[in-house]
């Protein structure tokens, strides 16, 4: 059953965005997830746009999938804007 083992691994990466006076001004967020077995692997990486307050901004998702010779055989990508939600006094 060796021959049907799936590997996955994880990787998280976040940046603080500094304006010139040294202020916060947001964050990005790169989560990148590999899962690999015998045909092949599919990696799903997310990166992430936050605010100062930690709200998000936008968000691009890119999932590929490659055969077991890893030749990409599918991509799909989705990018989300949020909208503002702020609702005026």
């Amino acid at each position: 059953m060796a021959d049907d083992d799936i590997e996955i691994g994880e990787d998280i990466e976040v940046e603080v965005v500094m304006g010139e006076d040294g202020q916060v001004l947001g964050s990005v967020v790169d989560d990148l997830v590999v899962a690999s077995g015998p045909d092949g692997s599919i990696v799903d990486e997310t990166i992430d746009v936050l605010d100062a307050d930690g709200n998000l901004v936008v968000e691009d998702e890119k999932v590929s999938v490659y055969d077991a010779e890893s030749n990409l055989i599918a991509e799909e990508e989705t990018i989300a804007i949020a909208l503002d939600s702020a609702t005026e006094e």
